[in-house]
């Protein structure tokens, strides 16, 4: 398998090396007659990260996923942002579920996606090291998230932000750039012979609620 170091948003979203995700049975919330079916699946990538993530879809009539969210976190935002991107770009069609009466209806699926290194990377990919978030309690009314991309410079410093996955209201959208731009600290990516390199990520901005952690004893920090 060719190892790549994260190095822009293409790699992020690409990934490096083929991976195919483990996934628990569906869940649904008020399950309908019959469940939705996976017909149509992209693979998912290597990112040179381990973890589990817990994602709540909610799939129209149509089978289409119209909306995505963590329900709980990998511990690594980039895996987390990796996970929204790969659901919100329709990279999953789903037979819709029906009624009892036979009628497509919309429903919500949950399932859980694993993640393994694979072999030993020799680059390393810029990590998190300061994960700053909106106060809960200055969102009452919704539970939303915006994906931000980050360019990083070889020190880490986030040189320049971009909206990757819409919240849906511009002015969120803002403040999470603006936020990832000025308080989120990262480590400098390292190529193959572990030099400081200039790199590209990818991390969740959540307005209104957090997910869970991966572990019940992680700490979450606001800012």
């Amino acid at each position: 398998m060719k190892r790549y170091i994260v190095t822009t948003l293409l790699t992020v979203l690409l990934g490096m090396g083929a991976l195919m995700p483990q996934a628990n049975a569906a869940e649904e919330d008020n399950k309908p007659a019959q469940g939705p079916q996976v017909v149509q699946r992209a693979p998912l990538y290597n990112l040179g990260i381990e973890g589990r993530v817990y994602v709540n879809m909610y799939v129209d009539a149509e089978g289409k996923v119209a909306s995505a969210q963590i329900l709980q976190s990998s511990g690594y935002p980039l895996l987390d942002a990796y996970m929204l991107a790969y659901f919100h770009a329709g990279n999953v069609t789903f037979a819709p579920a029906l009624d009892a009466a036979g009628k497509p209806v919309p429903c919500n699926v949950r399932q859980m996606y694993s993640f393994s290194k694979g072999e030993e990377m020799k680059a390393a990919p810029a990590e998190a090291v300061k994960q700053v978030q909106p106060k809960t309690k200055k969102y009452p009314d919704v539970k939303t998230q915006t994906v931000v991309s980050a360019a990083l410079d070889d020190t880490g410093k986030v040189q320049e932000t971009k909206i990757l996955v819409s919240s849906g209201n511009q002015e969120y959208d803002t403040a999470a750039a603006e936020l990832v731009q000025k308080k989120w600290k990262f480590s400098p990516a390292h190529d193959a012979e572990g030099k400081a390199v200039a790199s590209g990520t990818a991390c969740v901005i959540y307005f209104g609620y957090l997910p869970d952690p991966p572990d019940a004893q992680t700490s979450k920090k606001e800012g």
